[in-house]
């Protein structure tokens, strides 16, 4: 496929740059909102996603120094999920414990995520409560289809699939096809919901891009012969439609899709994010290249506008849960992370 995207090896090379730096330079700390200093745990889902898209990088690339980083984290984690029982957000560093295990091989690696994912199994709760921000279903869902996949246990698959459904039911705005990031934003029909200052509805670039990108990890590590596959590539195929509408002229998403005024800067995550769904939805056929791989090569090129001269990725929104301004000088681990997942699959387009 003839495209504007480079060469394979530019784009291993930017992918190597951003990694080697951000390998070295992990974000010890973030700033919350009240001022207060929440120091980042290897578990936590900051670091957790990093990882978990440097073991995609070593999956596509065979690459041993993404292999080595990887195990390197295991031996930090001891394969420990996150602290929290039902949280997705604890269960995003089993992602990439899980795509290690085969190198691994011993069946103690495998129990912290089994204990974790079993306390979900073993007493059902529906997906709107445990998966109740659109984010979780990029952190969490992947885990347990990857434990049956390693384990043969269908249990693990059929939970998510369930829960999977329930959360989408609970977020998806049936007008628009975009998702809520969670409640305190889904209409209520009394007006208490939070709004964009333009007065529209809230759709977070980045939560969305979770969303989308979890698809393409999902139907990685699901049967191809699964009953429930179809409906998990018509969501990607109606999700991919929807937010190709709110590309800017620069290539970017900005932090809102409806009110990108309010905060003009460029994004980078939910960019990546993007990037990577969609030239997984070209690579697999599921997308029409004539539509879609432009949108890709405009976001590419904008991508690689914000990794500074050291290798550090910017642009990249800190930790929130709506859209908020942006820095060139703002970079944390998961927006590495998301560069990586979108290198790896602008890499396999150009194959």
């Amino acid at each position: 496929m003839m495209t504007a995207l480079g060469s394979k090896q530019d784009i291993l090379t930017a992918m190597k740059r951003v990694y080697r730096y951000q390998a070295q330079n992990q974000t010890r700390s973030v700033v919350r909102r009240s001022g207060k200093t929440r120091f980042i745990k290897d578990t936590d889902w900051e670091r957790g996603v990093f990882w978990s898209c440097v073991s995609a990088a070593w999956l596509a690339t065979d690459d041993t120094e993404y292999l080595d980083g990887v195990m390197n984290y295991t031996l930090h984690t001891g394969f420990r999920t996150g602290p929290n029982d039902r949280f997705a957000d604890d269960h995003i560093c089993c992602q990439a414990y899980l795509d290690v295990y085969p190198v691994v091989n011993q069946p103690e690696a495998l129990e912290p995520t089994i204990k974790a994912l079993d306390v979900m199994v073993n007493t059902p709760e529906q997906g709107r409560k445990d998966w109740w921000w659109c984010d979780s279903l990029f952190m969490a869902p992947p885990s347990f289809a990857a434990l049956t996949q390693v384990t043969g246990e269908t249990k693990y698959l059929d939970y998510m699939n369930t829960a999977f459904w329930d959360s989408v039911d609970h977020l998806k705005d049936p007008e628009t096809g975009l998702f809520y990031r969670d409640y305190r934003y889904i209409p209520d029909g009394k007006g208490s919901e939070l709004r964009e200052a333009n007065g529209e509805k809230v759709f977070w670039s980045r939560g969305i891009g979770w969303v989308l990108a979890a698809v393409p990890r999902l139907m990685a590590r699901m049967p191809e012969d699964y009953a429930e596959r179809e409906r998990y590539l018509a969501l990607f195929t109606d999700l991919a439609a929807e937010v190709i509408k709110y590309q800017q002229v620069d290539g970017f998403w900005r932090t809102s899709l409806l009110d990108p005024l309010s905060y003009p800067a460029k994004e980078s995550s939910a960019t990546a994010l993007f990037v990577y769904g969609l030239a997984w939805g070209i690579k697999q056929g599921l997308l029409d290249a004539e539509t879609y791989l432009p949108v890709v090569e405009k976001a590419w090129a904008a991508l690689q506008t914000c990794i500074h001269d050291n290798g550090m990725i910017g642009w990249v929104q800190l930790p929130a849960f709506n859209p908020r301004d942006v820095q060139f000088e703002h970079n944390i681990d998961y927006g590495a992370g998301a560069f990586l997942l979108a290198a790896t699959a602008v890499a396999e387009l150009v194959n």
